[in-house]
């Protein structure tokens, strides 16, 4: 009975930090002030250790009974339903999770993906970290906060003109310039991007944390390159700097073309390209994208979205976006060996914590991003990547061992 009931117990210590958590990814994702997600973080916070902590101390004093359960809820009716409401909780949480994990795929767009990873420190052979906080967190082991990961990827997409057959666009996210890395990290990630040779280079969102490092802007961005054209929006930690438009301004002088709250058409090899951006909610409106989806020759218009956050999925299907870029969540920052990432500020969780998804008819790819606030990352590097766009149909034959929407390389 009494390693049952402590089981149990358990059990619904493990529902009740589910719970928390999820609330905190959603407070994240509600664009709420920044003084509004410091209180109420330390709410979750709190509340997360405080509940186990309570219950533990008055196992203790209740000198461990034998039925953990009756001896800690007996007569006190409000405890004893959120114990078992967090016991649902975890139930709920075990049956998604292990859905999901038995169904994860790759969708049938994601033709073909490389990585090369890259040890920044000992590439450099510069300090990279500056700071108390960022040198103990260096030292947490296994953390590869400078190391960086450069993938390409290629991605089949039903509506692309055949005109526009490997075009590339680099996707950067979440650079956070604090200064808890340094300068150098970030001329190397430039240089690696640069390397991709990308028709197009896209940042969406949260690159700058800190006021100190907005002159790091034109030696750094600056430098980017892409034959076609180089984008921009902004995300929640852009919020931070004292001067918005001016940080708008200093990246727009680099080159780059502010998506933020608008689109803009670009011609590409003679082919239109519808590119848009949101920084919802934290900043503007959603841009009034015009819904013509072929050019007055009946040749499709690729329409590409930047969003900070993959919140704005359900729009961008709305929209019929073909490509969603978007960042924001990091990749969870930290993945536990078989349960993966448990933190992402998203209305979703962690389901778009990172990676390439197909929610019809949008494609969207979240990037685990370059960096973060603290820099940390357990089994999540950072990342820069380079897609590579194919044309693709939907496949006719051979149906008894194919979906009805997978995608196959058209010819």
């Amino acid at each position: 009975m009494q390693f049952a009931s402590y089981v149990w117990l358990l059990a619904g210590v493990i529902g009740h930090l589910a719970l928390w958590v999820a609330l905190f990814n959603r407070n994240h994702a509600l664009g709420l002030p920044r003084r509004v997600i410091q209180a109420t973080e330390k709410i979750h916070v709190s509340a997360a250790i405080g509940v186990p902590v309570y219950w533990a101390c008055r196992l203790i004093a209740l000198g461990l009974p034998r039925n953990s359960i009756a001896a800690l809820f007996n007569d006190r009716l409000f405890e004893a339903v959120y114990f078992f409401v967090c016991c649902g909780v975890l139930g709920y949480v075990a049956v998604f999770w292990l859905f999901r994990r038995l169904t994860a795929a790759p969708p049938a767009a994601l033709l073909r993906a490389t990585t090369t990873i890259h040890d920044v420190q000992l590439a450099t052979g510069k300090p990279l970290i500056r700071g108390t906080m960022a040198t103990l967190l260096s030292m947490v082991p296994r953390n590869e906060m400078t190391k960086l990961s450069v993938t390409e990827k290629t991605l089949a997409l039903l509506t692309l003109d055949s005109r526009l057959e490997n075009l590339t666009i680099a996707h950067l996210s979440d650079l956070h310039f604090t200064g808890r890395l340094t300068r150098e990290y970030f001329d190397f990630v430039v240089d690696r991007v640069n390397e991709l040779n990308a028709d197009l280079v896209v940042i969406t969102g949260d690159i700058v944390d800190n006021d100190e490092c907005l002159a790091w802007i034109p030696e750094t961005l600056g430098r980017l390159q892409a034959r076609c054209g180089k984008f921009f929006i902004l995300g929640n930690h852009d919020k931070r700097v004292s001067d918005v438009p001016g940080l708008r301004r200093t990246i727009a002088a680099c080159g780059f073309v502010d998506l933020g709250s608008r689109f803009e058409y670009v011609m590409i090899d003679g082919c239109k390209i519808l590119l848009a951006g949101t920084e919802r909610p934290w900043f503007g409106t959603t841009p009034e994208v015009p819904t013509r989806t072929i050019d007055k020759d009946g040749r499709p218009i690729l329409r590409l979205l930047l969003s900070h956050s993959p919140d704005q999925i359900p729009w961008a299907r709305q929209q019929n976006f073909d490509l969603l870029l978007a960042g924001h969540t990091h990749g969870g920052q930290i993945r536990l060996p078989v349960i993966g990432p448990i933190v992402a500020p998203s209305h979703f969780g962690v389901k778009y914590a990172s990676g390439v998804f197909y929610e019809a008819p949008t494609l969207v790819h979240v990037s685990r991003g370059v960096s973060g606030l603290d820099p940390i990352r357990l089994n999540c590097l950072p990342e820069v990547t380079k897609l590579i766009l194919r044309a693709a149909i939907e496949e006719k034959e051979a149906q008894h061992t194919r979906q009805p929407q997978q995608l196959v390389l058209a010819e």
